[in-house]
């Protein structure tokens, strides 16, 4: 089930994210975004599965981050996440959504096309890698068409 995120969840976010992250964020950087951001959990059985965060901006929301519990993962959770957000988004008048991905990230990139999300832009050397810097893929979802078509 979504719920919104809370401060009384931050414990369950930083370990989720430290499971999930190469550069996990700070306990400061989550309570910043549970105050300023658009966070949401999936939780069964009371327990945090997965989680997005969404900056919120007139008309337009860009996802800054979004996980899945390594024992949840391949269930479906992530691709349930990103259809109630959208739905959220819409409802709310927003009409798209932007996102950046490592290239090599082939897994979430299946997943983002696979729910509607089209690459229309690259970052060069945008995110740190272990061999130096990797690009990454930018991507847009049409939240008001896709939410019309859904809803």
């Amino acid at each position: 089930m979504l719920q919104t995120l809370t401060p009384a969840h931050l414990p369950a976010l930083l370990a989720l994210d430290e499971a999930t992250n190469p550069h996990p964020w700070s306990a400061a950087s989550w309570a910043s975004s549970l105050a300023g951001h658009l966070c949401l959990g999936w939780f069964e059985q009371d327990e945090l599965q997965g989680f997005c965060v969404v900056l919120l901006l007139p008309d337009e929301a860009e996802l800054l981050l979004i996980a899945v519990s390594p024992e949840y993962q391949r269930r479906g959770i992530a691709r349930r996440l990103l259809d109630e957000l959208q739905q959220r988004l819409a409802a709310d008048n927003i009409e798209r959504l932007f996102l950046e991905v490592r290239t090599g990230n082939v897994a979430a990139r299946r997943l983002y096309e696979g729910c509607g999300f089209i690459q229309n832009g690259l970052r060069k050397g945008y995110y740190p890698a272990a061999n130096g810097r990797e690009d990454a893929a930018i991507y847009t979802l049409d939240c008001i068409s896709n939410g019309a078509a859904t809803a």
